[in-house]
């Protein structure tokens, strides 16, 4: 199998997503961390969900974050 590397337009093409993911991923750990109850689940599901990239911490904000 051959070894592919990205080229650096692709690179650049792919750091805004990896960007936006990486911020929902804290935004999404920043509320369950704090969060006092869920609407789904509970805090070790949520926090275990939020690592499947890159659905996980938008699941969390959906399903599982309690409304105020």
């Amino acid at each position: 199998m051959k070894k592919r590397n990205l080229t650096s337009d692709q690179k650049q093409m792919l750091a805004p997503f990896v960007a936006f993911e990486l911020t929902a991923l804290f935004i999404a750990w920043a509320d369950i961390i704090k969060a006092p109850s869920f609407r789904r689940g509970n805090r070790t599901t949520w926090l275990l969900i939020s690592l499947i990239q890159p659905i996980g911490p938008w699941l969390y904000l959906k399903f599982g974050k309690a409304k105020a």
